[in-house]
This record gives structure tokens, sequence and C-alpha cells, in this order.
């Protein structure tokens, strides 16, 4: 709002409440003279009354709290023949919710002001539109670089800036993505939120069932600022029957690398949904060892490694309804104690033995080989990321 008032400061408009609320973001403008029409807003609209549907039911506060309960983001009051003056009242309502109520006298014409408000908010929607379609480009087309390089660096954000990919899914109670229509509507919203806390140099949209936020020439500490206010927004703003979950990939040297950073946070996305351990936020920063497989670009390199170690056992689990390999994940985990293992899966050491022998026969593998060992754990790393 701040912003769309630098461009209408020669036309005698004048803030007389709600300071604080000058940070609102504003979606659009509407005219309002009755209670019926405040029912019409969206939210974040700019209203404007001349107050010429006020009647003895309908004072100007009533109108006011009318607007505001539907959650526009100000209003602008013509003071003239149907609204003379601003009672204290209304003053006082805007200050106690942060509510810019603004006055425009008679001879300005408020038509002129919500045309130049409509161009204003239609040109940074057209620049919104023109940076998400650049960044796309980006990452699924980073051969070319004709496709994003020029526009991106038009709007500001210059190439060789290190740039963070961030993606969230959103899921319902039945483990479904939630419908396009309300992932576009989140997106404008998380994007607006996102800009109210004064983040600069971003954008956040959507592709099919993922939202992505991109950010250039952030701090890893500024990342990480950015990322906590998406999981605050998210968690207020979801209803408790949606689940997210927000992945980082690594900061780039350039944009043309952006593309590595989203199929890394989209590596990261597929990780949290195999290990279910509770995690909804993960960087790539934090990943360990698991960085060094994501770095694996080829595939058929990861997919052959898990067939020539694991995956003879997770296939012998399930034709015999076994669980053979959850009791090697244990035992990995414990450094190769048996003692540990059986205590935590509460049973007796000769079972774990037995099963471990079974283990190593089906394997053909020495599982008392530290190296083994090793090369089995990754194996399970790798289970979790395909």
């Amino acid at each position: 709002m701040k912003q769309l008032l630098k461009n209408v400061s020669h036309m005698d408009i004048t803030l007389i409440a709600g300071e604080k609320g000058l940070s609102n973001m504003v979606s659009w403008v509407h005219m309002i003279e009755t209670e019926e029409a405040s029912t019409f807003l969206e939210g974040g609209e700019i209203a404007f009354s001349t107050g010429i549907g006020l009647s003895g039911s309908l004072s100007i506060l009533n109108l006011v709290e009318h607007i505001w309960k539907n959650h526009a983001a100000g209003v602008v009051l013509n003071i003239g023949p149907f609204l003379d003056n601003v009672p204290q009242e209304v003053i006082d309502f805007g200050n106690l919710h942060d509510f810019p109520v603004f006055l425009v006298p008679w001879k300005i014409h408020i038509a002129e002001i919500m045309r130049i408000f409509s161009y204003m908010i239609t040109k940074s929607e057209q620049a919104n539109l023109e940076i998400a379609a650049a960044f796309k480009n980006a990452i699924f087309f980073p051969k070319q670089e004709e496709l994003f390089v020029v526009p991106l660096s038009q709007h500001g954000f210059h190439i060789n800036w290190n740039y963070y990919a961030c993606v969230i899914r959103i899921i319902d109670s039945a483990g479904d993505n939630i419908s396009q229509h309300q992932l576009e509507h989140l997106s404008l919203d998380l994007l607006n939120h996102l800009q109210h806390h004064k983040y600069k140099k971003f954008a956040c949209f959507y592709n099919e069932n993922l939202l992505i936020a991109i950010t250039g020439n952030y701090s890893e500490e500024m990342m990480n600022a950015f990322t906590d206010d998406i999981h605050e927004y998210l968690s207020r703003y979801l209803p408790e029957t949606q689940q997210f979950f927000i992945s980082t990939g690594k900061s780039t040297k350039s944009i043309r690398c952006l593309y590595k950073s989203y199929r890394q946070a989209l590596s990261i996305q597929n990780f949290m949904e195999k290990k279910k351990d509770g995690s909804d936020m993960l960087a790539y920063s934090s990943m360990g060892i698991y960085k060094l497989l994501m770095g694996v670009e080829d595939n058929d390199i990861l997919e052959e490694y898990y067939e020539k170690t694991i995956q003879p056992l997770i296939e012998y689990d399930r034709k015999n309804n076994s669980d053979l390999a959850n009791v090697l994940w244990v035992y990995l985990q414990n450094d190769g104690s048996v003692k540990e293992t059986a205590d935590e899966l509460f049973v007796h050491r000769n079972t774990v033995n037995y099963k471990l022998n079974r283990i190593g026969e089906i394997l053909d593998m020495n599982l008392s080989s530290l190296n083994i060992r090793l090369q089995l754990m990754i194996a399970f790393m790798l289970q979790d990321m395909m």
C-alpha cells in the first residue's frame, strides 16, 4: 500500500488512521457503498466509498467495520455531499486494528486514483508472472539461456548471484496433493506474506502439484530465516487436515545452475516421504552423507549399486513375509552390536545371530566386515532416496 500511495501523493489523499497497516498487500480496488457490497470483497482490496449508501441503519463506522471484516487492505473515504466528516470512532477503529483509513476531498476524482492503483497493481502482477515464467525456464530448460537470462536481468536478478530453490509439497489427510486452485491462491498469499516481511529478490509460484520459491543473493542465514517464515505461515494458514513438506536445494554459483538446486530439493522431498520420520522441513546443507549420493547424477549407477547390495534381501522379505531387512538396518544402526540389536528389537541374542547368518547367506556377504557394513548402510540410504 505504501508503494501505491507514492503514485498519488499529488492528489491530496490523507491518512487519518491505521498507519501500521501501510505495509498491507493490495490485490485490487473496489467501490463499496453498502454493507451488502462489502461481501463481494475477496481480501486485500482497497475499498473506496463516497458515503452515498449511508442511512439511519448504516453509519460510516458500520460500513468501515464491514469492509475490515471482509479482509480489505484499507478504505478511502470521499469527503463531500454524502459524507461531510469522519467521526473519531472511525479513526479509533482504524488505529485499533491497524486498518488504514484515508480521506480524499470531493474535488479530487477518486476514479483517477482507482485507475492509477489498478494500473500499478496490474503492472506488479505482470512482473511477477514474467519472473515466475523465467525461473521455470531456468529450471526446466537450462540450456536455453535466452529464455531466462535476459528476462531475469531486466527484473533485477543478476546472473552471477547465488540462488536457492525451495520446494513445498502439501497433501491432505488421504495423502493426496491439494488442488491446483488452492495451490494458485496459496502461491499468491505466500508471495504477499513474504513481501510483507520485507524479503527482496525472490519469486514464489506453483508448478503442477508443487509450490516453488526461488531466492537470489541470499546467505545461508537469510535462507534459513526465509524458510522458517514459510514454515510459520503455512502452519497457521493450512487446515489441520493438510500437511506440508519444505525442502531446499544447495546454493548455486549462478542462475545457470538453478536446475541443480531444484533437483536436489525434489530429491529431499522424496527422502522425507520415504523416511517418514516426522521431518517437515529439510535443507541440503543438513543432509550429511546423503549429499554425496545426491551428487551422483547418473541414476543407473545408484540403481545398480542398490540391486547388488540389499535388493535381494528386500525381495526375500516380500516373498516370505519376513523382517530380515529391518533386522539388518537395526544391526547397522547399532554399529554391529548383536546385544544392542537384540535389546532394541526385544528378542533373544540367538534370534538375532540366526537372522544375521541368514542375511549373510542371502546377500553372500560377511556382515562382520566393517567395509561390508558401510556398503550396506549406503544401500539403505539409497533406498531412502529412490
